[in-house]
């Protein structure tokens, strides 16, 4: 990945720093009712993920260190908010460049995405297998049916479904290659045995009726986090920044007050 690239597609706002990293095989436009509402209060920086969205002509780095190095650099002293895919790469860079990132806000995201004897709370292996397989196979097909998992349960999942739709394929498919790596990192990274070195606060935001990421994944993680918060969405699923932007903000924002305070 050239060192020269962006991954900025729009800054909103003023005030600290919050950079919102989008889900896999998605990209930034999905933030845009919850970006407006953060910038009421941050200045917000809309990422994409190289082979995404306005990204989508970067090819994600053959190791995932120089990701995780550009994001820190991006963050500059501020917060990483990730989504799903988004939340588990802004955890790696806190634990890799806690100088860089004051804290993080992980929205339907956990350690270990990925069921393991130690952790129970993943997505079932089979589940990911066949998800992977779909890829090779046609990778519209595959990201449709993850749209319809993520919105699974949700309240008003047919029109949660209808907005990811809407804006999920702006740009186009992601590269193949970027939606391979970014599966597989998904599928091999376990952090949960590391959550104790992650000493910057951490805010954990879930919908109660998420599928894909159950609350009680979020809730194991503050619990082994030194210092996390954990707020529930009433009536979302995986996105629950399409269910009710105002009140992922609003979460964010009465979290955000008192650690800007802090000395």
């Amino acid at each position: 990945m050239q060192n020269d690239m962006t991954l900025v597609t729009q800054q909103l706002g003023h005030g600290r720093r919050l950079s919102l990293i989008h889900g896999w095989a998605m990209h930034s436009g999905l933030f845009n009712g919850l970006s407006h509402e953060l910038a009421r209060f941050s200045q917000v920086d809309c990422l994409d993920l190289p082979g995404h969205g306005q990204a989508r002509e970067q090819d994600w780095p053959a190791s995932t260190e120089p990701l995780l190095e550009k994001l820190a650099r991006q963050c500059q002293g501020g917060w990483l908010l990730g989504w799903s895919l988004g939340g588990l790469l802004a955890l790696m860079t806190a634990r890799q460049h806690p100088e860089s990132v004051a804290g993080v806000v992980m929205v339907a995201a956990t350690p270990c995405f990925a069921q393991r004897p130690h952790w129970p709370h993943g997505v079932a292996e089979p589940l990911v297998a066949q998800l992977a397989h779909e890829l090779e196979e046609g990778p519209e097909q595959v990201l449709n049916r993850f749209l319809a998992l993520e919105v699974h349960g949700s309240q008003n999942a047919a029109r949660d479904l209808r907005l990811l739709r809407d804006e999920a394929f702006r740009y186009g498919l992601p590269q193949p290659a970027a939606l391979r790596q970014g599966l597989a990192l998904l599928r091999e990274t376990d952090l949960s045995r590391q959550l104790d070195d992650i000493e910057q606060p951490v805010l954990l935001i879930g919908g109660r009726r998420d599928r894909l990421v159950p609350f009680e994944a979020l809730r194991t993680s503050a619990e082994r986090l030194p210092n996390a918060q954990l707020v529930q969405i009433a009536g979302a699923a995986h996105a629950p920044f399409l269910t009710d932007p105002r009140a992922v903000a609003e979460a964010i924002r009465h979290w955000l007050d008192p650690q800007r305070e802090a000395p």
